[in-house]
């Protein structure tokens, strides 16, 4: 690429990681501001008959009262006013804040986080949503109360969509303005702006950038966690177009692509995923990859960007080419792109009941949770289960089990006992948000088949609403059922109600036994037989656990096993476990290995990892390997080709990669103002080093360092 457009993505994202959005940490929601607006209209909006409409008169309002923001240097444009609030704004915000306490819930129920149908967008735009809607509303007989709803969903779309669209036209007048007093070359860049506002996202998108403005202006107006999806399927027409057209050159294509993958860092919290993914398969098995997996891939080196992020799925047929740029990418410490194994994933929703075409035309919208593009009413990571302190409760209720059989049968009635009682949890959230919504109602125009059903994703009106429960600690588990069965049942060098006074006191006294379990036992990561079988055993009692428990919409539950942050959190308050993990420490990292306890070299970390079948496990399986740079680069490169390749041949749903040292992850530690870009892979996603919490970045530190 260009020199001037590095230096400009390099200025781009030094201006970006300089915002109070990324610098204080702010809610990728809305931001105080527009928080402001959105409660202000909301509590003038009484004479509206419902819940749903009023957030919807409220976004509308927020659109109408947002001043557009268009920074230098950017040619993708549309980013949320962060300027703080005046003394009476925020008397105003206050008062507001309290009497908004009182206003309906909408139930602590993962919001967003799925992959909207932004093909459609490109394919008709917001006018054309519109025209559906106002179709869809005209054919109705009210006379029939089952349509009321119909009615209310159709008017809250309407006031949503006029209100962006005109948003969209004050940014184009915005751009115009800044033009005129600029000077060349920004003079003609803030045109050209100002023209494709014109057009998009109200219109078809016409051109490549055409199609990356469209869809990052409805997404980042959406206000929370919605997923780019398969955007080298959606955008190579585009792409070929402009070059057959001679209107853009590979290059340029990278540096447009760079710009949308940064944008993220300025509009959501640090260390939030939001994904696209490239490769894959369509529904006749056949590998995607064209010139736009390739631009999009590119981007990452020059971005090197946390939040916007690439993923990869990876086929039989990726080409060698593309999963060396991907190897080299990671090894760059670009924490980028995490690899998905397509076969997988595709016969994982299989299984689960999908048609093919659904089935290959997924997304990874979050950490590790793949969910089906533009059909997705899923709900993810809900919950959180946290395996260890389970296993803690059976220690503390299994003292009468004379074998090891008996004790398992204890933990495993645990374990279906809280997976059955948090699903009642999730149905009711559910049920409130049928009542008064959470998602706003424009993002249902982007998921089948809403406006056919004339019901938002909230109600159920998606094709597919299963449920993904996320489960910690599954290693720890392993480790800790190992340590049981060979104290208690094995050797009977202690009872379970010794075991577990050792637990309670935090292995105080008992140092040497710890040391012993993490250095002589046999452990997960490690290939070993037992560990393995114990592997297998616990995944099938979690599905044992989710199956034949029914959603609040009818449908059912897919496990998932990684971590976000959630293994810090959850270690913080689980005390010390049988696995010689000491209280408050975090839990294993997704369904990797204990930290530290996979001695015996990648290859059998793998193979423990993969005892047990991944295919059904579609809420998300994180797999994080920490390598030394030099074991990806130059003749290593080959060998972690291969490696890469056998995870993926073995049945291995998700690899991320960290190549940084120890002595750098030390460094950045004590000197965190020399390492403010350093970027590593955590429990599902990318991260700034430097902004995550001590307890995040010792854990970090502790993982082992392969080679290969």
């Amino acid at each position: 690429m260009k020199q001037a457009a590095i230096q400009r993505i390099e200025r781009l994202r030094k201006l970006y990681l300089a915002s109070p959005m990324f610098t204080d940490n702010l809610s990728f929601n809305r931001t105080r501001r527009q928080r402001l607006h959105f409660l202000r209209a909301f509590a003038q909006s009484g004479h509206l008959y419902s819940t749903r409409l009023r957030r919807s008169a409220a976004d509308a309002y927020l659109f109408d009262n947002m001043a557009p923001v268009i920074h230098e240097d950017e040619l993708i444009v549309g980013l949320p006013d962060v300027s703080p609030l005046t003394p009476e704004e925020q008397a105003e915000y206050d008062t507001l804040c309290k009497g908004a306490q009182f206003a309906p819930q909408y139930a602590r129920v993962t919001a967003a986080h799925m992959a909207l149908d932004y093909a459609k967008l490109l394919r008709v735009g917001v006018r054309g949503l519109l025209e559906e809607v106002n179709c869809r509303a005209a054919g109705l007989d009210l006379n029939n109360p089952e349509n009321i709803e119909k009615c209310e969903f159709y008017d809250g779309c309407r006031m949503e969509l006029e209100a962006l669209i005109r948003l969209q036209h004050r940014y184009a007048d915005h751009a115009r303005k800044m033009a005129k007093a600029a000077a060349e070359p920004r003079k003609s860049e803030l045109f050209e702006i100002a023209r494709i506002l014109d057009r998009v996202p109200e219109q078809p998108a016409a051109t490549f950038r055409e199609g990356l403005q469209s869809i990052h202006f409805f997404n980042v107006m959406a206000w929370d966690l919605y997923y780019f999806g398969r955007v080298d399927q959606y955008l190579i027409d585009l792409y070929n177009a402009d070059v057959a057209a001679g209107r853009i050159t590979h290059e340029d294509a990278v540096e447009l692509y760079s710009c949308f993958l940064l944008l993220p860092e300025a509009y959501i919290s640090p260390n939030v995923a939001l994904d696209a993914m490239v490769g894959g398969s369509d529904e006749h098995g056949n590998p995607i990859e064209n010139e736009v997996t390739h631009i999009a891939i590119e981007a990452i080196e020059y971005a090197r960007s946390a939040n916007g992020k690439v993923s990869l799925a990876v086929t039989d047929g990726t080409s060698e080419e593309l999963l060396r740029k991907a190897i080299r990418l990671n090894a760059m410490g670009c924490a980028q792109p995490a690899l998905f194994n397509d076969r997988v994933v595709v016969e994982g929703f299989l299984r689960a009941g999908m048609p093919h075409c659904d089935a290959h035309n997924y997304c990874n919208t979050g950490c590790v949770e793949v969910t089906p593009v533009g059909k997705s009413g899923i709900h993810v990571v809900s919950p959180y289960h946290n395996l260890a302190a389970m296993l803690l409760t059976a220690m503390e209720q299994g003292g009468a089990a004379e074998t090891f059989e008996e004790f398992y049968k204890i933990f495993e009635s645990i374990l279906h006992s809280e997976i059955a009682r948090r699903n009642i949890d999730i149905n009711r959230a559910q049920m409130e948000r049928a009542r008064n919504g959470r998602e706003a109602a424009r993002v249902s125009c982007l998921i089948d088949n809403c406006l056919e059903r004339g019901k938002p994703v909230d109600a159920g009106g998606a094709v597919y609403n299963y449920v993904e429960p996320n489960f910690l600690g599954f290693s720890n588990v392993v480790d800790g059922l190992t340590a049981i069965r060979i104290l208690v049942y094995e050797n009977r060098e202690y009872t379970l109600a010794d075991f577990l006074n050792i637990l309670r006191a935090n292995y105080e006294g008992a140092e040497t036994l710890r040391l012993r379990i993490i250095h002589k036992f046999p452990h997960y990561g490690t290939d070993e037989e037992s560990t393995n079988a114990l592997s297998v055993r616990l995944s099938d009692s979690i599905l044992a656990g989710c199956k034949g428990l029914i959603t609040y919409r009818g449908s059912k539950l897919l496990p998932g096993a990684f971590s976000y942050y959630e293994h810090v959190r959850h270690g913080r308050r689980t005390g010390a476990t049988p696995d010689g993990r000491v209280a408050g420490y975090p839990l294993a990292s997704g369904s990797s290995p204990v930290q530290g306890r996979e001695t015996k070299g990648p290859t059998a970390a793998v193979r423990s990892v993969l005892s047990w079948d991944h295919r059904n496990f579609l809420g998300g399986i994180a797999v994080n390997m920490k390598f030394s740079p030099q074991y990806m680069q130059g003749e290593s490169e080959d060998k972690m080709l291969e490696f890469v390749r056998s995870f993926m041949r073995l049945g291995g749903f998700q690899l991320q990669l960290n190549a940084v040292d120890r002595e750098t992850l030390l460094d950045a530690r004590e000197h965190p103002e020399n390492h403010r870009d350093l970027l590593v892979r955590v429990g599902g996603f990318s991260a700034y080093f430097t902004k995550l919490s001590p307890e995040m970045q010792q854990e970090i530190i502790d993982r082992n360092e392969h080679s290969i």
